[in-house]
């Protein structure tokens, strides 16, 4: 299954994971101070290498086109794992390494853009396709941006501020990925159509605006303020339209709720308490930017991106080994090469972990939700790599 460039950017994402979310639960039962690796491994390594991934599959699967050079983006995909592995090495060991791995990170950073906006410009009105694809093509240039102003911090050419660095690519190149993602993928395995893609327009005007709009007021003053009201009425508007879609009538008789489906509609649950956090955050200071940063990168991202690799990697893997032992007998089902009672052991695991440990900085013994974290994501990549292989 590694010959498939989109498993293999998922397989590595799933290590950087791992080590993520080991260093985070020591960090958080006291067994030493890893903020920093802990962050860029799970915000910077799992989720870029994942949204990579997925839009080196779901691009040119919307367009109708094929990816513009499987050679560079081969190339790039050496490189974004040599640039993570130089920045948790510098984090954890060599401060001195920075520059090298910001750099380089650069460098895979502008083939991934060379390669979306070459696969997306090879079709003619590719923006009429999908919704989607506009949130993914803003997202990669947020990430050229929130990635060029982290080296220049680094090299000394401009003053750095970590709260811009972290709303370009939070905002910027996470959110508006998953956006993407959701309007996309959330119709399609919940077996309906989106409710109104006309709201969805609006709702990337204003996410655009207001991701910029917080990058340019530096996390602070009234821009800021005004930038994150108009966030979370996109916001609002985004989980309108998908529980509108969520409620709507389904394609053909009524069935159960794929397991992916039903992570990301909790994960928008998650988004929605987030995005609010952060607003009541930034005008009164309360529940603190930890609640805020746990509910979205963790509760709404994490969730949303467990669930789409519960059907991605079980897709790739069925369509590779199977479709063509269509009719032939014990070809199974994509959702039987996961384990059912297993995934909906962790779809409750990891929700009401999530639930509490994001208030572990106002409760410190909810700390402690660290350790069933660690175990569920730790059976998830293992039960993810046993995909690749049934």
């Amino acid at each position: 299954m590694l010959h498939l460039l989109p498993v293999r950017f998922f397989c590595a994402a799933l290590l950087y994971m791992l080590a993520g979310v080991a260093l985070g639960a020591a960090d958080a039962l006291g067994a030493g101070s890893f903020r920093a690796a802990h962050v860029h491994l799970l915000a910077g390594a799992f989720f870029t290498l994942v949204i990579m991934g997925a839009m080196y599959q779901l691009l040119p699967t919307i367009i109708g086109a094929q990816l513009h050079s499987r050679r560079l983006a081969e190339l790039q995909f050496l490189l974004v794992n040599a640039g993570f592995l130089l920045l948790i090495y510098a984090f954890l060991s060599n401060p001195g390494a920075l520059p090298l791995a910001g750099a380089v990170l650069l460098a895979s950073f502008l083939i991934f853009a060379y390669e979306i906006f070459a696969t997306a410009l090879s079709v003619p009105e590719f923006y009429r396709k999908s919704i989607a694809i506009w949130f993914f093509l803003v997202a990669v240039i947020y990430l050229l941006a929130g990635s060029g102003y982290a080296l220049a911090g680094v090299l000394g050419g401009m003053q750095f501020n970590l709260s811009t660095h972290a709303h370009l690519l939070a905002l910027g190149f996470i959110a508006m990925t998953n956006f993407g993602g959701l309007y996309e993928l959330f119709p399609m395995l919940s077996l309906r159509q989106l409710y109104s893609r006309r709201l969805a327009e609006v709702h990337f005007v204003l996410a655009v605006l207001s991701a910029t709009g917080m990058f340019l007021s530096s996390g602070k003053g009234a821009l800021f303020i005004a930038s994150s009201a108009l966030f979370l009425a996109g916001f609002y508007l985004f989980a309108y339209n998908l529980t509108r879609t969520y409620f709507s009538k389904p394609h053909g008789p009524p069935v159960e709720m794929d397991i992916s489906a039903r992570f990301m509609a909790y994960a928008l649950a998650f988004g929605v308490a987030g995005v609010t956090a952060g607003f009541t955050s930034a005008i009164l200071g309360f529940p603190g930017g930890f609640t805020h940063a746990h509910l979205v990168l963790a509760g709404w991202v994490g969730l949303t991106i467990v669930g789409a690799m519960y059907h991605i990697l079980p897709m790739l893997t069925w369509l590779e080994k199977y479709s063509s032992k269509v009719g032939q007998p014990g070809v199974p089902l994509i959702q039987d090469l996961y384990s059912k009672p297993l995934a909906k052991l962790l779809f409750i695991t990891m929700n009401l972990s999530f639930a509490g440990f994001a208030f572990s900085s106002i409760f410190e013994p909810l700390s402690l939700l660290a350790v069933p974290l660690t175990l569920a994501f730790a059976a998830f990549a293992v039960e993810m790599f046993l995909v690749l292989r049934r």
